[in-house]
This record gives C-alpha cells, sequence and structure tokens, in this order.
C-alpha cells in the first residue's frame, strides 16, 4: 500500500516497507538469552583468570578461598552460571509462551546487568594486574 505525503516535501512512502523495517528492527532488539549466557560465562572465565589474589578485596572470595581453594571457588563460579542456565531453561518449559515473553525479559535484564557488572570486574582486574606488572 503506498500513499503520498503532501506538504513543503512530498513523499512517497510504501507501508510494506515500513513494516519489514519493524519487525527486522524488532528482531535485532529481542535478541536470544544464550548470547547473553555465554558472555556471562565468558567474563567470568575472564575474571578467574585475570583476578590477582594479593589485591582481592572481596570478603566472600577470600572467605571461600580460605574455605575450599581458589581451583574450587574458581568451579562453583561457573557452576552458579550454569545453575541459572538450568534455571532459565526449567521456566521456559513450565511457562506459557505470554508469560514466557515477561519471564525471558527479566532473565534477559538479569543477565545484562551480571555481564556489565563482570565486565567491570574484569577491567578493573586487569588494570590492577598491569599496575602490578609495571611497578
Amino acid at each position: 500500500m503506498k500513499f503520498r505525503v503532501s506538504g513543503k516535501t512530498e513523499a512517497l512512502i510504501d507501508l510494506n516497507w515500513l513494516s519489514e523495517c519493524k519487525s527486522r528492527e524488532f528482531r535485532m532488539k529481542s535478541s536470544s538469552l544464550l548470547g547473553w549466557f555465554f558472555a556471562l560465562f565468558l567474563f567470568n572465565i575472564l575474571d578467574i583468570a585475570t583476578t590477582t589474589p594479593t589485591y582481592e578485596s572481596n570478603p566472600v572470595t577470600l572467605y571461600l578461598w580460605n574455605q575450599i581453594g581458589i581451583f574450587l571457588s574458581a568451579w562453583v563460579k561457573l557452576g552458579l552460571v550454569a545453575l541459572f542456565g538450568i534455571l532459565c531453561v526449567a521456566a521456559k518449559k513450565v511457562t506459557s509462551p505470554q508469560e514466557w515473553l515477561f519471564t525471558k525479559k527479566v532473565f534477559q535484564g538479569i543477565l545484562i546487568i551480571l555481564v556489565v557488572y563482570y565486565a567491570f570486574v574484569v577491567a578493573i582486574n586487569l588494570r590492577v594486574a598491569l599496575l602490578y606488572a609495571f611497578c
């Protein structure tokens, strides 16, 4: 369907093209949870790899390292990300399609916050490691 818009400038607008753009834009905005889980898992691995134990200031991490060791606490940290993924899969199986749209947005919001947090932590860890290396 086409129509002409007149005024100071004239334009011929194709509504089919607009609907195609909107659906394409929607597909780009609604990203998959799998990508966010992959990013979270990757940033967790980078956090574990770039952490300098001498400069760790998180009391929970220090307590875990003291109780179960650095290696096992790293596995626990990665296991928690996997457990969150299992929770997401279970929620998808339990909810109806309409409920899943809301649940997906909640999980996606949590994942985005966690990915941003771990990106910030990895950036700090890299800065500390570089300062430690050059001082």
